[in-house]
C-alpha cells in the first residue's frame, strides 16, 4: 500500500466516523425531544384518534402493566399525597364502582 493510498484510507475512515457522530447526535436530539412529557402524552393520545375516556383508561392500565416501575412511582406519589388527604381511597372507590357498573351493564 502506497503512502497516498494509506492517507486516503485514513481520510475515508475519519469522514465515516464524522458522519456516524453526526447521525448519533441527530438521533440523540430527536430522542430527547420525544421524551418530553408533552410528546409522551401526544404519543399516547394523538389528535383525532377518537379515543373515549374508557379507551384512554385502558391504555393507561396497559402501560401500567407493561411498566411496573411507572405504577410504583405513581403509587409512591399518590401515597405521599394521601398522607395529607385520603384521595387514594376515593379514587379506588370510584374505580371499583365504575368497574362494577360496567360489569353489570354487560350482563
Amino acid at each position: 500500500m502506497t503512502p497516498k493510498e494509506r492517507a486516503l484510507r485514513i481520510e475515508l475512515v475519519r469522514a465515516r466516523a464524522a458522519l456516524e457522530r453526526q447521525t448519533m447526535a441527530r438521533s440523540t436530539h430527536e430522542l430527547v425531544g420525544s421524551l418530553h412529557p408533552r410528546a409522551l402524552l401526544r404519543g399516547m393520545m394523538p389528535k383525532g384518534s377518537g379515543l373515549s375516556m374508557t379507551d384512554w383508561i385502558f391504555k393507561v392500565l396497559t402501560l401500567a402493566r407493561r411498566y411496573p416501575l411507572l405504577t410504583s412511582s405513581v403509587s409512591a406519589v399518590v401515597t405521599g399525597a394521601a398522607r395529607r388527604k385520603n384521595w387514594w381511597r376515593i379514587g379506588i372507590g370510584l374505580l371499583l364502582s365504575w368497574q362494577l357498573a360496567r360489569h353489570a351493564s354487560r350482563k
